[in-house]
């Protein structure tokens, strides 16, 4: 099967953490903190879709607070078909 985004996308959409956060005032102990105690973690941030983040803070506070109310009904209605 073949991908359907060239390399070039996907590393814009994929990126580990970049070194400049290390150093970043606020951010910086926490991601120092968390390579060095759980570093399977600090790792999966490369995996994260930034794609996602960006469209979602393209939406006001009230359309993201509807479409996580929006998922949360769903998840509620899996679970209950589920037990």
């Amino acid at each position: 099967m073949k991908p359907s985004y060239d390399d070039e996308t996907l590393a814009h959409y994929f990126q580990p953490v970049s070194a400049s956060l290390l150093d970043d005032a606020v951010l910086g102990p926490i991601l120092r903190d968390l390579r060095a105690n759980d570093p399977d973690v600090f790792d999966a941030i490369a995996d994260v879709d930034r794609s996602l983040i960006r469209a979602n803070l393209e939406l006001t506070p009230e359309e993201r607070l509807a479409r996580n109310a929006r998922s949360l009904r769903t998840l509620s209605g899996l679970r209950r078909v589920r037990a």
